[in-house]
């Protein structure tokens, strides 16, 4: 589905006297033998780093689409250490001398990105997977907040959101109204889209959950897996940035679209592996997490950096929807 999504950001090339350099104010000691950049990711850039005399290398990820999440990042991946799958952190600042932008240097975690290895996976495999996905969206959604809406840099919720078919018609609504989307989605299909929202929106409001950490980036490029004997498991999820107090369903959609989505039996190893982890779903939570992904897929054609494959994947996306439901 990303394949041919353009890079909002250039990526950043460092030597490995500019990481020195840029990390000595917190590790004053340490000699940098390799810097190698890391594949995945539109906006944000991650280098592979090694320290002499450390086996293990880290990961250095610069803050590059919103600088300020960079604290909100590192408490975010604070809470969740006991729960999910993340990388152990090493420091952060918001102080950059050599490029500007604020870093997180954390564990270097071995696996593959999930969506590298969704074409060789056999049935068995999938199910294993699957399960271990659903127990790690569990994970996730195990901390809950007393309102939906964005966070601080200390995790509070600012700005309290409606979430529900409301919230959802009128997002869709601010997003169709935006000079930018105007240009990329026609006058008939807007309609089309509006005359659905109206129709169905209130399908969310069935979801009586309180609201919980939703990562918001739950897809392929963003999970990390890993075979031991003979088992996929998730490693570590990565790039927190876009999470937020709000439903489940916001992580459902993200991480079954396709081609996750498109895997025999994947939805439902999915949900097997939340529920037995503790989760709890509604009867119709596969349609609610459809549902809810209009609004990522809204928010992609409001992007005045978004390119022509970017574009076209979303309106195809929003209109398959609509056809499918």
């Amino acid at each position: 589905m990303r394949a041919g999504w353009n890079r909002a950001t250039a990526l950043i090339e460092m030597s490995n006297k500019e990481v020195e350099a840029l990390l000595h104010p917190l590790l004053p000691d340490i000699t940098v033998i390799s810097v190698e950049p890391t594949s995945g990711g539109l906006a944000n850039t991650n280098l592979k780093i090694r320290i002499a005399g450390d086996a293990e290398p880290l990961l250095l990820r610069f803050c590059m689409r919103d600088p300020s999440s960079v604290t909100k990042e590192w408490r975010l991946l604070e809470l969740v250490t006991t729960n999910v799958p993340v990388p152990f952190l090493t420091c952060f600042s918001k102080d950059n001398p050599i490029n500007g932008h604020p870093y997180i240097l954390m564990q270097w975690v071995e696996g593959v990105r999930l969506e590298t290895v969704v074409d060789v996976l056999n049935p068995s495999e999938i199910a294993d997977l699957g399960q271990s996905l659903g127990a790690t969206l569990a994970g996730i959604h195990s901390f809950h907040f007393e309102h939906q809406g964005f966070f601080d840099e200390n995790l509070n919720v600012v700005n309290p959101l409606e979430m529900g078919g409301k919230g959802l018609l009128s997002y869709v609504r601010e997003c169709l109204s935006n000079p930018v989307t105007e240009q990329r989605i026609d006058e008939q299909l807007a309609k089309r889209i509006i005359v659905f929202l109206e129709s169905e929106n209130s399908l969310l409001d069935q979801w009586v959950g309180s609201p919980c950490l939703t990562h918001c980036d739950f897809n392929g490029s963003n999970i990390l897996v890993n075979k031991t004997a003979d088992l996929w498991k998730v490693a570590a999820v990565l790039d927190w940035e876009f999470a937020i107090s709000a439903t489940p369903f916001f992580d459902f959609g993200n991480l079954l679209r396709a081609p996750v989505g498109a895997l025999p039996g994947i939805e439902e190893a999915v949900e097997k592996g939340y529920l037995n982890a503790g989760g709890e779903l509604p009867k119709d939570w596969r349609r609610m997490s459809k549902l809810t992904d209009l609004t990522a897929w809204m928010e992609f054609l409001t992007r005045e950096s978004a390119g022509p494959q970017l574009i076209s994947d979303a309106r195809a996306q929003i209109e398959r929807t609509i056809d499918e439901w």
